[in-house]
């Protein structure tokens, strides 16, 4: 506060310069002037100039912060006046307390199968034109239908030794699987696309701290190949690929791995599959199993504990219960569960 006292007569020049000393040609300074007048022997008017510095100000000229502080300092004794009030400490919202202790007092995890789960898996053909043509370029009988729903989801080089029995010899089976696995990844064209819903799922996982691994009956170069391709890389805290078990479904060897290199056992883990062959291999590896209506329609799949059409349907709460052994009622969009009807002509 800058006060000046003018008596009638004197020119009110002096103060005029006391203002224009203090804040020359800035434009940011508010002066505001009062007048007091008191009855005396002469007539004595007071005048008080009232200084108001802006922030911006402040922060471009120092020497304005300096009259800033001039202007405001005061004694010691009474210099409690400008120290800040006491504020408590915001206690943190519900919201947050129910999430952290959920996430501390709760251990699960979540195992995913990579086609038709997290990446579109809509043609059933594939797999038996990749047969077809390893039998024509080898020379071998073509499986017949039986067969191939057989070797659904076993590793290839257990399918070729124990069930189609094509070779005897290691270094041949190993051959035929990775030349199978070239003619797959040719027919498929190498072009991943994430199922509606997968990403959500995944950034809620990683948010709630849920231990995610990734399972492939397939090689480990083929899967991390496709996990880069949709940009996966850093979700997934296990990646179980054909080199890490010995046995395919409907064993359940797969998904025991997985649940050993989340550290977890394997009753709090909760497996998602597109079809009977996966609910089969989790169940008796004593996992429940949420099955994903991509190539199969919902009602076909109704040995799984739970089924859905999208990822994102099923909250964390709803795989908390899962994976305590209850059972959850029916969500998310009721067009996406109703059952498929095919009318042949």
């Amino acid at each position: 506060m800058i006060s000046s006292i003018n008596f009638f007569g004197a020119s009110h020049q002096p103060t005029h310069k006391i203002c224009r000393k203090c804040c020359p040609k800035q434009s940011h300074f508010a002066l505001t002037m009062h007048s007091v007048t008191r009855p005396a022997s002469k007539s004595m008017t007071t005048k008080m100039a009232r200084l108001k510095p802006h922030a911006t100000d402040i922060k471009r000229n120092p020497h304005a912060h300096e009259l800033y502080k001039l202007v405001y300092r005061l004694p010691e004794n009474l210099s409690w006046l400008l120290a800040p009030p006491e504020i408590a400490n915001r206690p943190a919202s519900k919201k947050k307390q129910r999430k952290e202790g959920m996430v501390t007092g709760n251990r699960f995890g979540v195992i995913l199968e990579w086609e038709g789960v997290v990446v579109e898996d809509d043609d059933p053909d594939l797999e038996p034109r990749v047969w077809y043509v390893l039998s024509l370029e080898e020379a071998k009988s073509f499986p017949p239908d039986a067969v191939l729903k057989k070797i659904e989801g076993m590793r290839t080089d257990e399918a070729i030794s124990e069930v189609l029995c094509w070779s005897e010899d290691s270094k041949e089976i190993q051959r035929l699987a990775a030349r199978k696995e070239v003619i797959y990844q040719t027919l498929r064209g190498g072009y991943y696309k994430l199922r509606p819903g997968v990403l959500d799922f995944l950034n809620t996982l990683v948010d709630f701290d849920i231990p995610i691994a990734i399972t492939a009956p397939r090689p480990r170069k083929t899967l991390e190949e496709g996990i880069k391709a949709v940009g996966l890389q850093g979700y997934f805290d296990a990646i179980v690929a054909s080199e890490d078990f010995f046995r395919g479904k409907p064993d359940g060897e797969m998904f025991e791995v997985a649940a050993e290199q989340l550290g977890l056992e394997s009753d709090v883990c909760v497996v998602f599959g597109n079809s009977n062959l996966t609910t089969e291999s989790a169940h008796s590896a004593g996992m429940r199993c949420v099955a994903v209506a991509s190539r199969h329609p919902a009602y076909e799949l109704q040995s799984a504990n739970h089924v859905v059409r999208w990822l994102d349907q099923l909250s964390i709460v709803d795989l908390q219960r899962l994976a305590d052994g209850e059972v959850i009622g029916r969500r998310g969009r009721e067009s996406d569960m109703d059952m498929e009807i095919v009318i042949e002509e």
